[in-house]
C-alpha cells in the first residue's frame, strides 16, 4: 500500500512538473511573440518616425525656400529671370529646394516650392501672392478730399479705372464716384481700407478680387467673377514732405555737376536715345530759365524754400540744354528730356501754347508748388504692347524704361487740357502717360486718357469730364528712382497650400 502510494505520488509530481514545463514554455513562447511583435512595432514606429522626420525636413526646406523667394519678390519685384530659384541643402540645412514662379497677370504671382530631404522625401508648398507696387496701382489715400464740393470723398467724378485701385473708407457711387461714372472699376484688384463698396450694378467689370474691411457691411453690387476678401493689406504710402523735398533738392544739385546723372543701367537701354558724353566738371550748356549754376535746379536763392513764385514755365519758342544732357527742351520738336532729378523751387506750368509734349529719359520733375499740364504729355514713340490686368495682351500698355518721366508736387497736379480721351477704352492711345504723385490732390479738368499711376490724397475729375485711367504692367519695375517711395512694395498672400 505504501509502495503504491509512493508510486502514485511520483506520478502526480511528474504530471505537475510537466504542467510547469508546458506553462513555462508557453510563457516563453508568449514572451517571444510579444518581444518579436514589440520589436516589429518598434521598427515600424522607428520607420514612421524617420519618414515623418524626413517629410518634416523636406517641408522645412520647401517652406524656407518659399519664404526666401516671396521675400525677394516683395523687396525687388517680380522678375521672370530670377526663377527658378535653387536652394542647396547647405543653405537650408534641412534639405534642398527649388522654387518656380509664374505671373499670370501683372502683380498676381503663383509660386511652387519643392523641398527634398536627404533621403529623397519630397514636399510641395504652393503660394499665390499679390505684389502691390505703389506705382503699379492708382491710390487715393486721403479722407474727405474736396470737402467743399457735393462729393466728399477720396475720388470724385466720372472715370473708368482699369487695374489695381487702393483707397480708404467707403467708395460710394454718387458721393464720390459720380452718378454717371463711365465704365466703373475694371480688372482690379480693388482695395478699400476701412470701408466697403456701395455702387450700382455694372460698376465692377471683370474685377477678380475685391478687398473690403471685415468690420464693414457687405459690398454692393458684387457678382461673378468678383471674389470678396475680408482683409485689406495696409500700404505705407510715402509723403512729399520737407524731408523728401530736401533730398530731391540736394540730389539735383549733385547731379548738376555733370551731364550723365541718370541711371547708367537705364541709359544703356536700346531706344532710349541717350548716350554718354563724359562728365565735365561744370555744365556749359544753355540753362533753363531760372536755373542757377546747378543747371537741374530752378531756384533763385540756393535754398529749398519755395522762393520762386512764378516757378518754371516751359516755353513754346525757346529751347535749352544740349543734346545728350540730363535736362533738355527742344521747342521745335516739342521733346523734353529728363534724367535723374530736376528740382523747381516753385510751381511748374506746361501751357496750352506749347501743345502736346513728348519726353525721353528716366527721371522726375519735382516742383515745390502746384503743377499744371495743359496738353498731352506722353513718351516719344508712345507705349509698347503688354499684358493687361485681365491677362490680355494689348497695345499701348508698357513703358520703354528709358522713357518714363514722373511729376511730383507737395501741392496739386492739374491736368487741364488734352487731345481728348477715349471713354471706356482699355487699349486706346493715351493722352498722358507716366507717374504722378501729388500730396494734396490731382485734379482732372479735361477728357484725359492716362496710362500709369496717380497717387494722391484725392483724385477729382471736374465737371462733365471723363477720365480713362489704366495701370501699366511694367511702370512699377522701372519708375524713376527720384520718385517718392521708390521701391516701396507691399505683398499680400492670398492662398497657401501644402502637398
Amino acid at each position: 500500500m505504501i509502495k503504491r502510494f509512493a508510486l502514485l505520488k511520483n506520478r502526480t509530481g511528474d504530471r505537475e512538473e510537466g504542467f510547469a514545463l508546458v506553462a513555462v514554455m508557453g510563457i516563453i513562447a508568449l514572451l517571444t511573440v510579444i518581444t518579436v511583435g514589440g520589436f516589429s512595432l518598434a521598427q515600424q514606429t522607428l520607420h514612421e518616425a524617420e519618414r515623418t522626420k524626413s517629410e518634416a525636413l523636406a517641408f522645412q526646406a520647401a517652406s524656407g525656400a518659399m519664404d526666401a523667394a516671396t521675400a525677394r519678390v516683395g523687396l525687388t519685384g517680380y522678375k521672370a529671370a530670377d526663377f527658378p530659384m535653387v536652394f542647396t541643402a547647405a543653405e537650408l540645412r534641412s534639405g534642398s529646394a527649388t522654387v518656380t514662379a509664374t505671373e499670370t497677370v501683372p502683380g498676381d504671382i503663383r509660386f511652387t516650392s519643392v523641398g527634398l530631404a536627404r533621403d529623397g522625401s519630397r514636399e510641395t508648398v504652393r503660394v499665390r501672392m499679390f505684389v502691390m507696387d505703389i506705382y503699379g496701382m492708382n491710390i487715393a489715400y486721403g479722407s474727405g478730399f474736396n470737402q467743399n464740393s457735393s462729393g466728399a470723398g477720396k475720388f470724385n467724378g466720372n472715370a473708368s479705372i482699369y487695374g489695381p485701385f487702393y483707397t480708404y473708407e467707403d467708395l460710394r457711387q454718387g458721393d464720390n464716384l459720380g452718378n454717371a461714372m463711365s465704365g466703373g472699376l475694371g480688372w482690379g484688384p480693388v482695395y478699400i481700407k476701412s470701408g466697403t463698396l456701395d455702387v450700382k450694378s455694372g460698376y465692377l467689370v471683370d474685377v477678380g478680387l475685391l478687398y473690403v474691411d471685415p468690420a464693414q457691411p457687405d459690398p454692393k453690387v458684387v457678382t461673378a467673377p468678383t471674389k470678396v476678401i475680408r482683409s485689406v493689406p495696409k500700404i505705407n504710402i510715402p509723403r512729399v514732405d520737407t524731408a523728401f523735398l530736401t533730398r530731391a533738392y540736394a540730389n539735383a544739385v549733385t547731379e548738376s555737376s555733370d551731364n550723365n546723372e541718370g541711371d547708367p543701367v537705364v541709359r544703356s537701354v536700346p531706344n532710349s536715345e541717350v548716350t554718354s558724353t563724359g562728365n565735365p566738371a561744370t555744365y556749359t550748356g544753355t540753362r533753363a530759365p531760372g536755373a542757377s549754376t546747378s543747371y537741374k535746379v530752378i531756384d533763385n536763392d540756393g535754398t529749398m524754400n519755395k522762393s520762386l513764385a512764378a516757378g518754371f514755365t516751359l516755353s513754346p519758342t525757346t529751347s535749352f540744354g544740349k543734346p545728350n544732357d540730363d535736362f533738355v527742351w527742344n521747342h521745335s520738336t516739342k521733346v523734353l528730356t529728363v534724367w535723374g532729378t530736376v528740382f523747381i523751387d516753385g510751381p511748374l506750368t506746361i501751357p496750352a501754347t506749347v501743345g502736346a509734349v513728348t519726353y525721353v529719359g528716366n527721371g522726375s520733375l519735382v516742383a515745390n508748388g502746384e503743377v499744371t499740364i495743359d496738353g498731352d504729355f506722353t513718351p516719344v514713340g508712345g507705349l509698347l504692347p503688354g499684358v493687361c490686368g485681365d491677362g490680355v495682351t494689348r497695345n499701348n500698355q508698357s513703358f520703354d524704361p528709358g522713357r518714363i518721366v514722373g511729376i511730383v508736387s507737395p501741392s496739386r497736379i492739374r491736368l487741364a487740357g488734352s487731345s481728348g480721351g477715349n471713354s471706356k477704352n482699355p487699349d486706346g492711345v493715351p493722352t498722358h502717360a507716366g507717374a504722378y504723385f501729388a500730396d494734396e490732390g490731382i485734379v482732372i479738368s479735361a477728357k484725359v486718357h492716362l496710362v500709369g499711376s496717380l497717387i494722391s490724397k484725392g483724385i477729382d475729375v471736374e465737371g462733365n469730364n471723363n477720365m480713362d485711367l489704366r495701370t501699366s504692367p511694367n511702370l512699377g519695375q522701372n519708375v524713376p528712382k527720384s520718385m517718392p517711395g521708390y521701391g516701396n512694395l507691399s505683398q499680400s498672400l492670398a492662398i497657401w497650400t501644402r502637398q
